[in-house]
């Protein structure tokens, strides 16, 4: 895998180089992806870039949400192992997350239309021919229909702060590979500076940072639901840009 990585391997093949070149640049500049980058997947995976696609936004929600709340400690960075109560904390609200989910297998017989309907009923209006782009993968449309779901029933946070933390992810999101691993002023506001770390670098949440949310008036729900929030909004930017979607399917206002 580090050959892979490095650029120096030997036996690489042409699908995993693009595969490479993608996640990279999803992990630096996200910020300035567009449609065209997903372009040398397709020509070598065809409609199956939307599958790889899925799978990269999926590992941005699900790896942001382990490293905001400090969980499983396996993954956590060593500096960050010594902070127990976090640990504790993330693990509880993991728990409770895996809670509110249907994990159950299920065969994919959604359709396109069926799918459509269901992001339409969510966010409210017709959606017309805005998720054309995904008709070859409708569990794809069905997956934004989850999210999209989840946040407006699940979520204990008002629309305002899902919105707030939405607009400081889409201005944190990585230009370059110095905005996705240097060091930056923070935020001074509480929510604004979780959503930031959590959109440049999550691994750097600290324990001071969810005091200051505690402190805000966030409990551990709260907490939970902002997590996800910032990983939803991290997703969805990486989601649109590459398949060339509206981004005011999933933004609030």
């Amino acid at each position: 895998m580090a050959p892979l990585l490095a650029g120096v391997a030997s036996t690489e093949t042409a699908l995993e180089r693009a595969l490479v070149d993608l996640v990279r640049r999803a992990y630096e500049s996200p910020a300035l992806l567009r449609p065209a980058d997903l372009d040398p997947l397709r020509a070598l995976a065809g409609n199956d870039a939307l599958d790889y696609l899925l799978v990269l936004c999926a590992f941005h929600f699900i790896t942001r949400i382990a490293d905001l709340l400090a969980v499983p400690p396996e993954v956590v960075p060593v500096a960050l192992r010594r902070f127990e109560s976090l640990r504790r904390l993330g693990v509880w609200m993991a728990s409770m997350l895996l809670r509110r989910m249907d994990l159950a297998n299920r065969p994919d017989r959604t359709s396109f239309e069926d799918a459509r309907a269901r992001v339409a009923r969510a966010v409210g209006r017709t959606v017309g021919d805005a998720l054309d782009p995904l008709r070859p993968r409708p569990k794809m449309v069905e997956s934004l229909a989850l999210a999209l779901e989840e946040r407006d029933g699940a979520s204990s946070l008002p629309r305002a702060a899902l919105a707030r933390v939405q607009q400081v992810v889409e201005a944190a999101l990585p230009r370059s590979a110095a905005d996705a691993t240097g060091l930056h002023p923070r935020p001074e506001d509480p929510l604004d500076a979780f959503a930031f770390v959590g959109t440049r670098y999550a691994h750097r949440t600290t324990p001071a940072m969810i005091a200051a949310l505690r402190q805000a008036g966030y409990g551990d729900l709260g907490i939970l639901d902002l997590a996800v929030a910032v990983a939803d909004a991290n997703q969805w930017a990486r989601m649109y840009r590459l398949a060339g979607l509206p981004p005011g399917l999933f933004l609030l206002a």
